[in-house]
């Protein structure tokens, strides 16, 4: 092995010709020797069998075998391909996490339909703050929508990955750019709370500009990107409804994670100037008061999801639990939000009280003005009859 991997033996110097050492979407090909063929074990994603095993054809003249049609390098996944029956059977069992965040999502959705409803029934709850937070909320609504869909139509059903339709790569194109504006928006949470708090008398019409841009319009542009490059890309990452992880889907990642730190960042100043303001209560409620704060922004900014990435090793004992709690954590989470910054917001109760009150008013009004009319009603009855009886008499 110390020989096949020393650069004077792979370069011929002993009179033998080298494949130089590749890499494709599902494995990694060491140095092999001219007219072999090298072989890997099949990766572990839906639709192979990890136990069977792939093979790279390395010919006589020491490049890796291509395809004649496309002229590009070709490795050989043909024996990784589970037969249809024992792939559709193997997709539709086990995904009881997958029902997890099916309920989960279809929980955060109805919860943050009924937010958005409150926010736009109301003007006195019409603001910049309250703009933002109905754009987050609409990004979680389409997020949710978008991965039920995509569980309940594609992940769940073998039959729709093994046949690699155009719709089920469509629904997977808008779960990602749901993705994107979703973690897009929460940008835009940290990014206005930092503004108004660092520019307090300042207008935010601008930033408010901006974070439309930031929130609907950039996502589209990576989603793009990344459609267009996977799409033209070669038949393993054009298949299985693209249901497996594709390094071009760093393509939209980088900048989540970015804006993730930026959000960190954020969070870390605007908890510095909370207790600057503070300085004047005494040191346990100002302490109080910012980890309250602090607790409270860490999901509006998504600031939970640095943890999810790290995953445990694939068929250890956490692996299970890890996929439980990501999906409960990942699918709760507007609800979560929904909860804080619309059914606990005091501006949201302070008006749907004053509305129950006044619906109360009114309808005790309506109630006093029929009880009067109808007293009347009968008052003049009896006066009337009285004088009949009067006039008789």
């Amino acid at each position: 092995m110390q020989l096949l991997m020393s650069p004077l033996y792979r370069e011929g110097y002993y009179g033998e010709q080298y494949c130089n050492a590749t890499s494709d979407i599902f494995g990694c090909w060491n140095y092999t020797q001219a007219g072999t063929t090298a072989v890997i074990p099949c990766p572990a994603i839906p639709g192979m069998n990890p136990n069977e095993f792939a093979y790279k054809k390395c010919t006589e003249n020491g490049t890796w075998w291509r395809n004649p049609n496309t002229s590009k390098e070709k490795s050989d996944y043909s024996y990784c391909w589970k037969d249809i029956h024992t792939f559709i059977e193997d997709t539709n069992s086990g995904h009881e996490h997958v029902y997890i965040f099916v309920s989960g999502y279809s929980i955060s959705v109805a919860m943050l339909l009924l937010s958005l409803f409150i926010f736009c029934r109301f003007s006195q709850l019409r603001c910049d703050r309250i703009t933002i937070h109905k754009n987050l909320f609409t990004s979680y609504v389409l997020t949710g929508f978008s991965w039920i869909l995509y569980m309940l139509l594609v992940a769940t059903n073998g039959v729709v990955i093994q046949n690699n339709h155009i719709w089920c790569r469509m629904i997977h194109v808008f779960a990602q750019y749901c993705v994107v504006c979703n973690f897009s928006w929460m940008f835009c949470e940290g990014l206005y709370l930092h503004t108004i708090m660092v520019r307090t008398f300042g207008s935010t019409k601008h930033v408010l500009i901006a974070c439309y841009f930031i929130g609907w319009c950039w996502p589209f542009v990576l989603v793009a990107i990344y459609t267009g490059i996977r799409g033209s890309a070669d038949d393993i990452q054009r298949s299985s409804c693209w249901i497996g992880e594709s390094s071009l889907q760093w393509i939209m990642y980088v900048p989540i994670i970015i804006s993730m730190v930026a959000n960190f960042v954020f969070l870390c100043n605007i908890v510095r100037l909370l207790i600057t303001k503070l300085r004047q209560v005494p040191e346990a409620t100002q302490t109080k008061k910012a980890a309250r704060a602090t607790l409270i922004l860490i999901p509006l900014l998504g600031l939970q999801f640095l943890l999810v990435p790290l995953r445990p090793e694939i068929g250890s004992d956490m692996e299970t639990a890890y996929h439980y709690i990501s999906a409960l954590v990942v699918s709760l989470q507007g609800a979560f939000v929904s909860t804080m910054y619309c059914f606990c917001n005091s501006e949201v109760i302070s008006v749907l009280k004053r509305k129950w009150y006044q619906h109360k008013v009114m309808f005790s009004g309506k109630r006093s003005r029929t009880s009067s009319t109808i007293a009347a009603t009968t008052y003049t009855f009896v006066d009337h009859v009285s004088t009949v009886q009067t006039s008789i008499t």
